[in-house]
């Protein structure tokens, strides 16, 4: 995959203390649950259309920027990085991204651009947000650079191709017994 601007769908906008995810089989966004005391989202979360990742869900984006997107709608982003990260046992990566026509973001073009405090205040957030149902369910093990993450988006396309019709139950089944290697038991 050669160009990193592309289409996501936002499910959460940043500062909202609101879990919305999108259901593959209502083609909905829900609202999921509610985070606990003292959390929000520190960035526009949403997702690739039309991707599977190895939790079973759609290839999750970060957006960093200084506006609130809102749920539902579409946005043009540019991929930077991504952020590997385990939670519950599986590979759960989010891609890193700017919004690709924001004047004000137009020379990012690697993770190394994006605020070092910014990428610390996600990698606590993704780390601890989850504690509540048992300490260290989730885990951020680092950023990675954009060819890590254009490489995740063409894996995470091949599986939707051949995968798509499973529920995320049978998907995440079937994966870890043939790639045990994407989850941590």
């Amino acid at each position: 995959m050669h160009n990193k601007e592309l289409i996501i769908r936002i499910e959460i906008p940043q500062g909202s203390s609101i879990k919305y995810e999108y259901d593959r089989k209502l083609d909905a966004i829900i609202v999921d649950r509610i985070l606990r005391e003292g959390f929000i989202y520190p960035a526009n979360y949403g997702f690739i259309p039309k991707t599977i990742d190895w939790d079973g869900d759609e290839l999750d984006v970060l957006v960093f920027n200084e506006e609130k997107f809102v749920t539902g709608t579409y946005a043009k982003v540019r991929i930077v990085g991504a952020m590997k990260m385990i939670d519950d046992g599986e590979t759960d990566t989010k891609l890193i991204a700017v919004h690709a026509d924001d004047y004000r973001q137009k020379n990012i073009s690697d993770i190394s651009q994006i605020p070092k405090e910014w990428l610390e205040k996600v990698k606590i957030f993704f780390s601890t947000y989850k504690n509540w149902k048992h300490e260290g369910i989730t885990s951020v093990s680092g950023f990675e650079n954009e060819k890590y993450a254009l490489n995740e988006i063409v894996e995470t396309q091949n599986l939707y191709k051949k995968y798509s019709n499973l529920d995320k139950k049978e998907f995440i089944k079937k994966m870890m017994k043939e790639h045990p290697e994407k989850y941590k038991i």
